[in-house]
């Protein structure tokens, strides 16, 4: 006998992106656990992305106009039938545990995340992952436990009780980047999370996707954390250590671009002279460590031909 179907909601946001969608789709339709509802909501991309979403079986709706993919999750939180949403991006995949490892760690916690391994980078595919990589799951009491060194979350990989989301005012539609870890920081005010060292998604980095701008990102992420520098969590020790994780990838980004060196190790050095920075410093680095790690060991439970496989078109 089939078992009854979680009650959560699928919200998965799409803007002109047929193909990738019905894999997406189809990752959730290959759940071990199935969800009481999956939610196409399509920002007005004016091609195939809604039929063949209704194609396969799943509610759809439509935006008259474009509006950004913090509208379109809003408009999924809204119109949701299910207590719990679990949100997937339409360029993303879910392995076939993932919403059953969400659904049996969520507890008394408002939002809970798994890893998601990256793939779509050529030679080098399946060598990190976004999201939590410790060695045990990480309960997050507050919001200051989330941002640094790094978001904790990666969007396609969260699961959240909807009435926080909402009674946190959802996603904010001006921000085009950042706007998860935004959303984070306000349910975390009030609530719990928990992030799982668990890759149940694969998360495809591609030329049309915003998150390739690292500078806008940088700035973003800034841009979040100053919003609440007055609230009590927000202490300078916080701060102090976002800036020495930003200070280390502005200066492997100067690099790459051909800075010269002796003046941009001057310039990092300049931006480590607190012990605060060089602890976020420090802290970034042991993450990404164990980002390896476990990117490693979930590349060979995959194999190489799913990652190449999830990285086309």
């Amino acid at each position: 006998m089939a078992s009854r179907p979680l009650p959560v909601t699928v919200v998965i946001p799409a803007f002109r992106r047929a193909d990738m969608l019905e894999r997406a789709i189809t990752s959730v339709l290959a759940q071990r656990e199935q969800p009481a509802e999956i939610l196409v909501v399509d920002d007005a991309s004016g091609d195939e992305t809604g039929a063949r979403a209704e194609a396969l079986g799943v509610r759809v709706m439509t935006h008259d106009l474009n509006r950004g993919r913090s509208a379109a999750r809003n408009s999924g939180l809204h119109a949701a039938r299910q207590e719990w949403i679990a949100l997937l991006d339409s360029d993303d995949e879910w392995l076939p545990h993932h919403l059953e490892t969400l659904w049996k760690a969520r507890g008394g916690h408002d939002l809970v995340g798994t890893a998601a391994l990256v793939v779509g980078q050529q030679d080098d595919d399946g060598r990190h992952v976004r999201g939590w990589a410790g060695r045990h799951p990480c309960v997050l009491r507050g919001p200051a436990d989330v941002a640094t060194p790094e978001n904790k979350f990666v969007s396609s990989g969260v699961m959240i009780r909807r009435a926080a989301a909402l009674e946190a005012g959802g996603f904010r539609p001006e921000l085009e980047r950042a706007e998860d870890l935004d959303l984070w920081l306000r349910m975390l005010a009030n609530g719990s999370g928990l992030a799982l060292p668990y890759v149940t998604v694969l998360y495809r980095v591609h030329p049309a996707q915003i998150t390739t701008d690292l500078e806008r990102m940088r700035i973003a992420h800034r841009e979040v954390m100053n919003t609440y520098r007055d609230r009590p969590w927000s202490t300078r020790w916080l701060r102090e250590r976002q800036e020495g994780a930003l200070a280390w990838d502005e200066a492997r980004q100067a690099l790459s671009e051909g800075a010269p060196r002796l003046h941009t190790v001057r310039r990092l050095l300049q931006g480590l002279a607190s012990p605060g920075r060089v602890s976020g410093l420090a802290s970034l680095l042991a993450g990404r460590y164990r980002s390896r790690r476990l990117a490693a060991r979930a590349s060979r439970t995959l194999g190489i031909a799913t990652l190449r496989n999830a990285a086309g078109p």
